[in-house]
């Protein structure tokens, strides 16, 4: 059986969570072929088991860690021409392979690709509503590219199997038209956490003395963290640990981070949730496979979603009913706050028997394995055409 994953390229959650599918589905005896652009190309190059092609690229603009809509619509004047291209190489692509079934993380123009060439699609997404004009309430132009948005996405879906939501039950909302094509499975993670060494085992592995604080800071693959890391990189003195792990993406070039013992800098971590899970906070955007990962393996952080961002928002606002995330705004986030933030959870004794009941409460969930198992289900069900 052949399965095209053809995630979103902007920033790396949508691609890490696709080769969480893709190590699934080999292990199954798929052959698995991805396509994708950006910071997620990027990101599949690096893993060498993985083949990829590579897509027209399309960008999000902003600057200081804030999401600038009206400057995105300007600079994506050619969206459409991009759009087209990219429907282009998909095709050329899927001719190529000749999957039996196509995965399409995020990246609307697939559904209409699979559509005309007559091979089946299933969209994986954790967001189905935007809310840009909650972001500028008096901007007309901002509400009618919402509400043509809306449509469009709503249309798209339709053309799918199914529609995979990598997240809990109701935890996004969907248009009634959508309802009958939602499954919910859960967060798609790498390894299951209790399948995991032990903290003082991946310490002693990745180099890291038992009694040590960690702090892991993370900010994906777009150049949106780069304010975060900043803010981090000034409040390291007044941070009471030992050492902070300081993740960049291939986006942002590390220059400005200095060398110190107590700063770890890395650029990429093919297996990020050890390193997570050496760590006793973590601080990072409010990417959604982030989020689900560090709530699912139970770890105290501190999530700051990228200003006018809605569904980074929502993101943080929905981990943050879990207890173990304090939830910041990057335009009044400055050392000395962060610095807080992090000692404060430290010593916070409720916070880390809340993780604990996190953590297990998550472990009931196998959104991999479920979600691997619907793909295949739907690629057999399929009958291909003569």
């Amino acid at each position: 059986m052949k399965v095209l994953i053809i995630p979103c390229g902007i920033g790396m959650g949508h691609v890490s969570r696709c080769i969480a599918l893709a190590g699934k589905l080999q292990e199954e005896g798929v052959d698995v072929l991805f396509a994708s652009y950006g910071s997620g190309y990027k990101m599949l190059k690096e893993y060498k088991n993985y083949r990829a092609v590579k897509l027209p690229e399309l960008k999000f603009y902003g600057d200081g860690g804030e999401f600038d809509i009206r400057y995105t619509m300007k600079k994506s004047i050619d969206t459409p021409l991009v759009f087209l291209k990219s429907m282009f190489h998909e095709s050329r692509v899927i001719r190529k392979f000749k999957p039996d079934i196509i995965v399409a993380d995020s990246h609307f123009s697939v559904p209409i690709t699979a559509k005309v060439l007559g091979i089946p699609c299933i969209l994986v997404t954790n967001e189905l509503t935007f809310n840009f004009s909650d972001m500028n309430p008096d901007d007309r132009t901002v509400e009618y590219l919402e509400n043509g948005i809306g449509r469009f996405i709503k249309d798209v879906s339709n053309l799918c199997k199914a529609i995979l939501v990598p997240d809990v039950e109701r935890s996004i909302e969907v248009p009634a038209r959508l309802n009958g094509l939602i499954k919910y499975v859960g967060p798609f993670l790498k390894k299951h956490p209790e399948d995991l060494p032990c903290k003082l085992e991946l310490r002693k592995k990745l180099g890291f003395k038992p009694e040590e604080r960690v702090v892991l800071v993370t900010v994906g693959g777009s150049d949106f963290g780069k304010g975060l890391l900043e803010i981090v990189c000034r409040a390291s003195d007044m941070i009471d640990c030992d050492r902070i792990i300081m993740v960049t993406g291939p986006q942002i070039d590390a220059d400005f981070i200095p060398d110190s013992g107590k700063i770890v800098k890395k650029k990429f971590l093919k297996n990020m949730m050890e390193w997570m899970a050496v760590s006793d906070v973590v601080v990072t955007l409010a990417g959604h496979t982030t989020a689900m990962e560090v709530t699912a393996m139970g770890i105290p952080n501190i999530i700051v979603p990228i200003e006018n961002h809605p569904e980074q928002l929502k993101n943080a606002l929905h981990v943050k009913n879990y207890g173990i995330s304090i939830v910041e705004n990057i335009k009044k986030l400055d050392p000395r706050k962060i610095a807080g933030d992090i000692n404060r959870i430290f010593d916070d004794e409720e916070m880390k028997q809340r993780a604990e009941v996190v953590r297990e409460a998550f472990s009931k969930y196998s959104g991999t394995e479920d979600a691997v198992k619907l793909i295949l289900k739907y690629a057999e069900d399929w009958e291909q055409p003569l």
